[in-house]
């Protein structure tokens, strides 16, 4: 039986240096220049690609550098990235930011003293390839005496980036385009009162809006008295709601108390969680709300208490909200009354404000003498990661990680999965969120000298080190003058020596037959989308389904294997014909978006596959591994212009995680075309 490869594929060479490190005792250096490294931040997009970036003390200046990576954590810049900034800047550092904005592109915001001394608030757009879209000096924010500080910055539905600083007492917005332009006026838009604002904090909602976290302090700076508030701005900065909403004003809030942990409910409303003292006992509680797209609190008037746990100090909660669920998750340092013993305890809160792991919440590791720390708490599809720092000593901290499932139970085998072991201080400590079935982590690390910065991988399934081989976008098959030809396209391959493929007339993998007589060659190793096609020309029987699976072959001999898919061989005499398309116009807009989109068609001349003029459509999308996730049209339709909106929920009308997604177009039984999206939240 003849097979025929239809695809020839286009190898290009790619430089590439180590990959994410397998060994908890290696990890992968990101920056080893001589001098303090400092303060990392990571930013990760749909597509996997990710941004380091960390201030850089070799030359006794804090400069500002920034290295890229793909999702195998191959460096696709030179060996401690590139340098961004190397103006003045103070001796001592303050907190800082960077995103990524829907085409790939870095947005770095900080402040330094370039001008006369005055610490101002600058800001760049660095292209994948390393250009500065914003000018070598990048964007210059703020031009004043004031001490202005710690920059958060997001970006829109609409591709604008909008940054939040304090300046002294007041607190300064502005909007960026993607080209640079500032669309909130030379100086931005000034939020002040009598009082002292402070610590903003940015969520995008909308198509082109914000949520803006924000402290109203009295009192002294050092022990102020501090309330918590947010307010929603539209596309012009106005605010939308009538009054700003009042997250806390019970007080109790340190002035050490700064940035919260907040996580989009994908409704354009918002979880926020803190710890605070607010009735005086010198033991910390911590609290959670949930604010609605129209500023409404839904839990109890400042907040849920999280643990009813007596006698103890409840610090540092970090939060999730896997996408699958209509819980959230909080996870927090337990500590006795006197701060000696320490663990990490979690709760389930319900839609509705109910704590569901009993008041007190969940033992995930229990008080001891070993100091242990939460860095950050983050989703997967379905259930969470928690990651923390284990200290044995005051110089020596381990990076942990622990999967949690919903019912509190432990899923990966050894529990508590360790990314660093080696035996220094570490600080500073960032996750990404869960993208290509991983997580990375980046801090800064003393092993070797005043610090310099490293990165550690984890997989879904607790694994070190790359763990993908290839990227699958795609995988699919049609029937076609007798033959099936099926379709793969992946992003990226790492060691692909080759592909198989696997047939079956049942949906069990142990009755399929490999087709290809041959290996059908990979690509190696390369970062571009190769496009693949086989011609399976068997006999096949009319109304009868088939299943394929598709399996990667590594030059190791390892295999992964992806499916099934299947197909139905259409009856004998079944009419062939196909609807012609003569201008699709398929597009959805806009793009990126958050939380709907409406995709748009135009079927200009139909063959006559129905007696009216009629033909069948549908229109499904599917996430970037090629697993459906709802289809949004399966009907029949006439010649013209056709629209529908989708929500970002799934086929249970639950919203799906950020990310890229695919839709496609099929018509009486055959694909017209296929579309990419950006979902943003």
């Amino acid at each position: 039986m003849k097979k025929i490869l239809l695809a020839l594929l286009i190898i290009v060479p790619y430089l590439l240096n180590a990959q994410w490190s397998n060994d908890p005792a290696e990890n992968t250096a990101i920056c080893d220049l001589t001098g303090s490294q400092a303060i990392p931040k990571i930013a990760t997009s749909s597509t996997g690609y990710s941004y380091i970036s960390w201030f850089s003390n070799e030359t006794g200046n804090y400069d500002v550098r920034l290295q890229k990576f793909n999702v195998i954590g191959n460096e696709l810049w030179e060996h401690n990235g590139i340098l961004i900034s190397d103006h003045t800047s103070m001796s001592w550092l303050t907190n800082w930011d960077m995103t990524i904005d829907g085409e790939n592109h870095a947005i770095l915001t900080f402040q330094d003293i370039r001008n006369q001394g005055n610490n101002n608030i600058y800001a760049y757009r660095i292209s994948p390839e390393g250009d500065f879209i914003w000018g070598d000096d990048g964007l210059e924010l703020s031009n004043s005496p004031s001490f202005d500080v710690s920059p958060k910055v997001t970006v829109t539905s609409a591709g604008n980036a909008v940054i939040a600083w304090q300046s002294e007492d007041i607190i300064i917005l502005q909007k960026i385009s993607p080209e640079g332009n500032l669309l909130w006026g030379d100086n931005g838009i000034t939020l002040s009162c009598a009082n002292t604002y402070s610590w903003p904090q940015l969520i995008p909602v909308g198509e082109d809006g914000i949520i803006l976290k924000y402290f109203e302090d009295t009192g002294p700076p050092y022990s102020p008295t501090r309330h918590v508030y947010a307010q929603r701005f539209n596309v012009d900065g106005e605010p939308v709601w009538t009054e700003s909403t009042v997250i806390s004003n019970a007080g109790g809030i340190s002035a050490w108390t700064q940035i919260f942990p907040i996580v989009s409910d994908g409704n354009d409303g918002f979880f926020i969680a803190w710890h605070d003292d607010r009735d005086s006992n010198m033991l910390a509680s911590i609290f959670i709300q949930h604010v609605d797209a129209d500023g409404q609190t839904l839990f109890i008037d400042n907040g849920l208490e999280v643990s009813l746990m007596p006698n103890r100090n409840h610090f540092y909660p970090e939060i999730a909200f896997p996408s699958s669920s209509n819980e959230v998750y909080v996870y927090w340092n337990e500590m006795d009354g006197g701060q000696n013993q320490r663990g990490i305890y979690g709760q389930k809160i319900s839609e509705t404000g109910e704590r569901l792991w009993t008041d007190n919440g969940m033992v995930f590791i229990e008080l001891s003498s070993t100091d242990v720390n939460p860095i950050a708490t983050r989703s997967s599809e379905s259930d969470v990661v928690v990651f923390y720092e284990e200290s044995p000593s005051a110089v020596n901290n381990h990076i942990k990680a622990m999967r949690i499932d919903e019912d509190g139970a432990f899923v990966w085998v050894e529990e508590y999965i360790t990314l660093s072991s080696v035996v220094s201080e570490k600080l500073h400590s960032v996750v990404n969120h869960f993208n290509y079935n991983q997580w990375i982590s980046v801090w800064e690390d003393r092993r070797n000298d005043d610090g310099d910065i490293y990165a550690q991988n984890v997989n879904l399934n607790g694994t070190l080190g790359s763990g993908y081989p290839v990227g699958l976008i795609s995988f699919e098959a049609e029937y076609i003058d007798g033959n099936v030809i099926i379709y793969w396209v992946t992003q990226f391959e790492t060691n692909n020596m080759g592909w198989n493929l696997y047939r079956s007339e049942t949906a069990n993998f142990e009755d399929a037959i490999q087709i290809n007589s041959e290996l059908i060659p990979g690509a190696g190793t390369t970062q571009q989308i190769t496009n693949y096609q086989f011609v399976d020309e068997y006999e096949f029987i009319p109304g009868q389904i088939y299943y394929y699976w598709l399996e990667c072959v590594s030059t190791s001999g390892d295999t992964t294997i992806w499916g099934p898919i299947s197909i139905t061989i259409p009856q004998a005499g079944t009419d062939d014909h196909q609807l012609t398309i003569v201008d699709l116009q398929l597009s959805n807009y806009p793009n990126p978006f958050n939380p709907t989109t409406t995709i748009s068609f135009n079927v200009t001349q139909s063959a006559v596959s129905g007696s009216d003029g009629s033909s069948f459509v549908t229109l499904d999308v599917y996430n970037i591994k090629g697993q459906k996730v709802k289809q949004l049209i399966n009907n029949l339709l006439t010649v013209g212009q056709h629209s529908v909106i989708w929500d970002g929920s799934d086929e249970n009308n639950q919203p799906v995680s950020s990310g890229i997604y695919f839709y496609k177009l099929n018509i009486d039984g055959k694909t017209k075309a296929v579309k990419k999206m950006m979902l943003m939240k």
